[in-house]
């Protein structure tokens, strides 16, 4: 597992211990820039810089003091009134966490279940944030309505945010079908909540995001630079040789012959499709995206993608 495997077991469900454990990982690790990410992707940067290390964050009525060059001649013009741009030092800005804990993560072929790999992000993101100075905070939803908690350059944060994790992950008995709703909700509780430097990320399936859902995380991105991290099983890839194999997606029971060649290629093909839709929806709407699985070391995993950086 590399440097940073010593942490990674089998699970099906989190611990304290282990969700604290990645803490001493992560020490010398920072987040990663939007821009990053959405070049790696393949997708146009959608934020407005000043000089190294200043990112766009509001426009406000033009105040005594306020640099010329940094007026916004647009608004001007449409308002008649003078407004200016401002900007904010990445370090600065807070991190909103928005955790899925729902029925369709409790799966996992390989390593441990989709929904403790959830928590292990949120927990690497979130002591690599609070580590560099940055505020957490957000939200987990669930089988439950999820707890706003504002983000704050405090341990305390992080670690509510883990214990209402735990505690919607232990309402989870067995895989099932969910709607996106849950996602609507949990999008729609924070968009009045954020302030306009916030960095947003989401971490859960993402397949289960319809456009209502789609659609708020567009008007979100228009003041905030999102990431969305889907967390994915290799047996969702993928379809081994194993002969007949059951399926249960905890309301109906199939058979699937993984011998057959064109099944296989089917299955493959049909994963493929759903990731290439996702990554279309959320480029479009200025929304990045990367793929963390069950079994690769994460923080390696999320290194190579740019979501962390030395």
């Amino acid at each position: 597992m590399g440097h940073f495997g010593m942490i990674e077991q089998a699970a099906v469900y989190s611990d304290i211990t282990r969700l604290n454990g990645w803490r001493f990982h992560v020490k010398h690790l920072k987040l990663g820039h939007q821009q990053k990410i959405m070049a790696q992707m393949g997708g146009a940067s959608r934020t407005v810089r000043k000089g190294r290390g200043m990112e766009f964050s509001e426009v406000r009525l033009y105040q005594p003091g306020d640099e010329v060059r940094h007026i916004d001649w647009r608004v001007t013009a449409r308002t008649q009134t003078p407004h200016t741009k401002l900007f904010t030092e990445e370090h600065e800005r807070p991190i909103v966490f928005v955790v899925e804990q729902s029925p369709s993560l409790f799966f996992g072929s390989q390593g441990c279940f989709k929904s403790v790999r959830v928590l292990d992000a949120l927990a690497i993101l979130g002591w690599a944030g609070l580590n560099q100075g940055d505020r957490v905070g957000g939200i987990v939803f669930g089988q439950q309505r999820g707890q706003w908690l504002e983000p704050k350059r405090q341990a305390k944060v992080l670690l509510q945010l883990f214990d209402n994790g735990l505690k919607q992950q232990q309402l989870i008995t067995k895989p099932g079908l969910v709607t996106s709703q849950g996602w609507f909700n949990a999008l729609n509780q924070i968009s009045g909540l954020l302030h306009p430097a916030s960095k947003v990320i989401l971490i859960g399936d993402m397949f289960n995001l319809d456009n209502e859902a789609l659609n708020k995380l567009q008007n979100l991105s228009r003041h905030n630079p999102i990431t969305a991290l889907h967390i994915t099983d290799p047996l969702e890839q993928s379809l081994p040789m194993l002969g007949e194999v059951e399926f249960n997606d905890g309301e109906n029971q199939f058979v699937i012959d993984s011998n057959d060649t064109k099944t296989r290629a089917k299955y493959a093909a049909d994963y493929h499709q759903a990731w290439l839709g996702l990554k279309q929806n959320l480029i479009s709407r200025r929304v990045s995206l990367v793929s963390l699985d069950t079994v690769h070391n994460p923080i390696e995993r999320l290194l190579q993608q740019k979501v962390l950086r030395t």
